[in-house]
């Protein structure tokens, strides 16, 4: 089960069978049902979880109403990482959109890891560019780009999600309305 992450950490460094032992020893392998949560918004995060199948969502609630934040697939890391970095409360929740199955890890587990051994280090150093690198891109797109392009983007560079996705989750999670989702995409079709 641990084969997925091994490929992703292998793609980005080189690493040997000491690496590979380390990592099995720490991310424990869990399955989750459709719709559960895994964290809850208002407590400390518990996990770090790594997606083998399945997808997850963050959100928060405003005015009764559930904004979507971020949506991951497989091979990506989730959780609310503001809490999980600095064991902070959570002003988000965590939640499964389909089952799923992942590979979790506490934020002690994560820290051992990193300091028993260095490549695990800088591979989770260049994960946190990377995704602080798309973060800044999601912002940008949502300020500059109209809401058909933010769409077409998503369609373009996550056809998964469009695939396995509640239309009301992608239509928060791009900053629209699903109204105004089912426009764009009966537009699109024509």
């Amino acid at each position: 089960m641990h084969e997925k992450l091994l490929n992703l950490i292998r793609e980005i460094i080189k690493i040997d069978e000491t690496d590979i032992s380390v990592v099995g020893l720490f991310f424990e392998p869990v399955f989750f049902d459709k719709g559960q949560i895994l964290e809850i918004e208002n407590k400390p995060v518990k996990y770090l979880y790594f997606i083998n199948s399945g997808f997850i969502r963050i959100f928060y609630n405003e005015n009764g109403a559930q904004i979507t934040t971020h949506i991951n697939c497989p091979s990506g890391f989730i959780t609310s990482f503001n809490s999980f970095i600095n064991g902070t409360v959570s002003h988000d929740s965590v939640e499964c959109i389909t089952p799923c199955q992942v590979l979790r890890i506490t934020k002690s587990n994560f820290d051992s890891l990193c300091q028993k051994s260095p490549k695990w280090a800088d591979f989770a150093r260049i994960i946190y560019e990377k995704s602080v690198i798309y973060n800044e891109q999601r912002t940008r797109d949502i300020m500059n780009l109209s809401a058909e392009d933010r769409y077409l983007n998503l369609l373009k560079y996550n056809p998964d999600i469009i695939k396995n996705v509640p239309l009301q989750y992608i239509a928060s999670f791009i900053g629209i309305k699903p109204e105004s989702l089912s426009r764009i995409r009966r537009k699109l079709i024509s």
